[in-house]
């Protein structure tokens, strides 16, 4: 069976006291709970075989039924996983969600309502009453998941007094079969609808597929049944891993090290985490928001320019971080894709100004200084010089 999992992030930058404040109030008031059981398992396998961290990430969950995706009378699985990053001072959050094949009615079907779902997250307002798409939390709805997703931050943050909303946004939307065919055969087909999921663009049927197949541009992949393409949005994946491959790496795995790899046997509901897609995003999209944080808040001081300095270097660090070679590859890609490099450079030459301005500024000062010494001893010298005729005329 052919199932669509579509994933939605958005990053915060956060302090350590607002994590504090985010994870352990979201704990007592009874919102989060740890990340544990199939999902709990799947996501640190993936974790632990593809990330490196120096400090890890500390990750919860939504409570069940606390946000729900009603599409008119059906309802969409949904799960949302909010994750404080202790080495970045961010939080994101992942929305979650699966459209099977048999749910959406047909795969073009499907096409559409991942893309209304993008949408929706986006912030575009059903009014078609109850038979649109809303999200729904706690015992409200709203007319849409971005609205039901900000009642949610709002809930977590309580106390915290962010002026930081949920602006930073990406997405991975993955194509999941288990046939084992190469899925680059698919998109040559018809490139279309994988392009729409990339954009939002509800209007793919009607793309030339030369301007969809252009605009996708070459697929990343380190497997025969995986091809990933990156653009503004977010990670377009077709990921048609089947049982054969599964069994020969759990085979291979036993050999040296006598038992099978959890992570090679992850069958995930949660877009992106095959293959660490998901991870990329949240890294690309925490350095989005920081460096739009710094640029924002800004000032016209040397103690800014110092933090701005270290910030940028933060984010630079991040760009050079441990990956696997492959995956850091398509992080390279997802980076230009997104502009963060367009953002950085922004930040680079802020930084650049306001260490020219606090220069200009110190030799306004020295100057100024040096014109007062300079009157003064000038004013030293007449006086002294006044002081010595009279002195010779008194003597006289």
């Amino acid at each position: 069976m052919t199932a669509l999992l579509l994933t939605f992030a958005w990053a915060v930058p956060l302090s350590e006291r607002e994590a504090g404040k985010v994870l352990d109030g979201g704990r007592d008031r009874g919102l989060l709970a740890h990340l544990d059981g199939k999902l709990g398992e799947e996501w640190t396998a993936a974790e632990n075989f593809l990330a490196s961290y120096t400090t890890p990430p500390r990750r919860r969950v939504l409570r069940k039924r606390g946000l729900a995706i009603r599409a008119g009378e059906t309802g969409l699985p949904c799960e949302l996983v909010v994750t404080w990053h202790p080495a970045y001072h961010a939080m994101t959050l992942v929305l979650a969600t699966t459209i099977t094949g048999a749910a959406a009615d047909g795969p073009a079907a499907g096409f559409d309502l991942a893309i209304a779902l993008l949408q929706s997250l986006q912030g575009r307002e059903t009014s078609s009453g109850e038979k649109g798409l809303h999200g729904v939390y706690g015992e409200k709805t709203f007319p849409s998941l971005l609205k039901a997703v900000t009642h949610v931050f709002e809930d977590l943050t309580k106390g915290c007094d962010l002026t930081e909303g949920l602006g930073r946004k990406g997405w991975c939307v993955e194509l999941r079969s288990h046939d084992g065919h190469p899925p680059a055969q698919r998109v040559a087909a018809d490139p279309r609808p994988f392009y729409g999921m990339a954009t939002s663009d509800e209007g793919w049927r009607f793309v030339p597929r030369e301007v969809a197949r252009d605009a996708l541009g070459p697929s990343w992949g380190t497997r025969s049944f995986v091809a990933a393409y990156t653009m503004a949005g977010g990670i377009v994946c077709l990921n048609s891993k089947d049982s054969e491959y599964v069994e020969h790496q759990a085979e291979l795995m036993r050999g040296p090290f006598g038992d099978a790899e959890p992570y090679f046997g992850i069958d995930s509901e949660i877009g992106g985490l095959d293959h660490g897609m998901l991870f990329i995003l949240e890294r690309v999209l925490i350095r989005m928001a920081l460096a739009d944080q710094w640029l924002a808040s800004m000032k016209k001081t040397g103690s800014r320019t110092r933090l701005l300095r270290g910030s940028l270097d933060d984010i630079l660090e991040m760009l050079h971080s441990v990956l696997p070679p492959e995956i850091d590859s398509l992080e390279r890609r997802l980076v230009t894709s997104m502009g963060v490099e367009r953002i950085i450079a922004q930040l680079d030459r802020q930084a650049e100004a306001m260490d020219e301005e606090t220069r200009y500024a110190y030799e306004n000062t020295v100057s100024a200084r040096v014109t007062r010494l300079t009157v003064v001893t000038v004013v030293l010298t007449v006086v002294t010089i006044v002081l010595g005729v009279l002195q010779v005329l008194v003597s006289l």
